[in-house]
């Protein structure tokens, strides 16, 4: 695959727009994905302003309506940052814009209408534009929305799973947990509890789910935290910035239970998404079990990857609920959790996923994303290479 950039020093694109949010970030930045695909020898080639057939990479963060539109920066789309240069690419068919919204999983509900509507005012084929995002389900999505519209000319959208390459290289970089054996010596001489919830940001379904979880009486039982509640893990302070956070392998929290709940940015199904972020990869990384707290059917997205889930050793039926019963299903798994008598036993029997899971994680890791190949084939039948 070829890219292209204005800085090829540090792979940017889209030098023209200024914008920067609150924390110094620029509106658009590297791309995520290309960043990935450019470690990975012989999978990319740099090239120069009059080569054809390339893709032009961007990178996005924050809120769908300030990349995209430009909300809280003037109102500037980010189709009106693109050099005339890449505009003519684009429209001849030598060029392929990749927007990579890799880091989030957000989606809105107008985002599909304002690609094409963007795409119809600059004369550029919507088959040009390629929509990297979190949103595992945003494929299925965008079929639907364009089918029930008749448009045959689509954009390729495309759910990539970023964080997992970058959970395992964090992993290596960390003092990790080597075996379940490890986690079996720990939990037979010290204090171990049911399962641990980290919760950072405030969310509503974050604020919903520790308000059951206290009411049943579960809160207790877990190593549990939610600042927003005051509450925190054996009296750690949240007092980092967010890439401190995103960025630790919580082994201590790993070692210390029997089951990881991973709570993910989004949960209702009106939110159109399911995001597999990092949190989820953590705990496979640890030789850990884990429940989610996120979008429906996480749990069947982890499986088409590879990975084992743990329906034989306690009730995953919670995956394939809507968000009104989803979440009390998850509370009613940790009480069955708690009850069990001989924990240490109960771990050690899911030794064999727990393995799996990890050296699955190890795998999926050391080769290309399997967007990365959708994404390379995608270019090559675009271009007719």
């Amino acid at each position: 695959m070829n890219f292209i950039f204005e800085n090829f020093l540090t792979r940017e694109n889209l030098l023209s727009c200024e914008d920067k949010f609150e924390d110094s970030r620029k509106r658009f930045q590297v791309s995520p994905m290309v960043n990935v695909i450019c470690r990975t020898v012989g999978q990319a080639e740099l090239q120069t302003h009059d080569s054809k057939n390339v893709i032009i990479p961007v990178g996005v963060n924050g809120a769908i309506e300030q990349w995209a539109k430009g909300e809280e920066f003037g109102g500037t789309s980010l189709f009106d940052f693109i050099n005339d240069s890449y505009l003519e690419k684009l429209r001849d068919g030598t060029a392929i814009l990749l927007i990579d919204f890799s880091l989030e999983g957000y989606q809105e509900s107008w985002l599909f209408s304002w690609f094409h509507s963007e795409c119809e005012r600059l004369l550029i084929p919507p088959q040009a534009i390629v929509y990297v995002t979190g949103n595992m389900l945003v494929d299925r999505h965008y079929e639907e929305w364009a089918n029930s519209r008749s448009i045959f000319n689509r954009i390729k959208c495309l759910p990539y799973a970023l964080f997992e390459e970058h959970v395992k290289t964090l992993s290596m970089m960390q003092t990790n947990i080597e075996s379940v054996d490890e986690h079996i010596e720990y939990k037979k001489n010290n204090q171990v509890w049911a399962f641990n919830c980290p919760q950072k940001r405030a969310r509503y379904h974050r604020h919903e789910f520790f308000d059951k979880m206290s009411v049943s009486g579960v809160l207790e039982r877990g190593l549990c935290s939610f600042p927003a509640r005051d509450h925190y893990i054996l009296g750690e302070k949240h007092d980092q910035d967010w890439m401190h956070y995103m960025n630790r392998i919580h082994t201590d929290y790993s070692l210390k239970t029997f089951v990881s709940v991973v709570s993910e940015p989004q949960y209702y199904d009106k939110e159109l998404t399911t995001f597999t972020s990092e949190k989820v990869f953590k705990p496979i990384a640890c030789y850990h079990p884990f429940i989610v707290l996120g979008g429906k059917g996480e749990l069947e997205i982890m499986k088409s990857r590879g990975y084992k889930t743990f329906s034989d050793y306690f009730d995953e039926s919670y995956d394939k609920l809507d968000d009104t019963k989803r979440m009390d299903a998850i509370i009613e798994t940790l009480k069955y959790i708690d009850s069990i008598e001989d924990k240490v036993s109960w771990f050690e029997s899911m030794r064999p996923v727990l393995e799996h899971n990890y050296n699955q994680l190890t795998e999926n890791s050391s080769k290309p994303d399997v967007a990365h190949i959708e994404l390379r084939q995608y270019c090559k039948d675009y271009f007719y290479e």
